[in-house]
């Protein structure tokens, strides 16, 4: 549980800094996975 957890948390954070930096609109699931260091099985 703690994993998921994790990893949920870094890519929340990692989507908040991507749209904070460019847009909604802009950021993509590879941006958001790469950024959280998360794979992107993780994101769905």
């Amino acid at each position: 549980m703690g994993r998921v957890s994790d990893a949920k948390e870094r890519l929340m954070g990692a989507v908040r800094e991507l749209i904070w930096e460019g847009s909604y609109g802009s950021t993509t699931i590879d941006q958001i996975c790469e950024k959280a260091g998360v794979k992107k099985g993780s994101f769905y």
